[in-house]
């Protein structure tokens, strides 16, 4: 099965870690077997 070519890259920012498993979880299991994902990563936790 040929894969969805992305043009524009997706934004993906982490938070908290629940939000970094729930979307870990989407991406690996409903995104990544269909689409040539392109993404820009930004992680938005604060530091301690």
């Amino acid at each position: 099965m040929t894969k969805i070519e992305m043009k524009t890259p997706l934004v993906e920012m982490d938070g908290d870690e629940m939000t970094r498993i729930l979307w870990g979880w989407i991406k690996d299991k409903l995104i990544l077997p269909y689409v040539d994902l392109k993404t820009e990563y930004y992680d938005l936790g604060l530091k301690h």
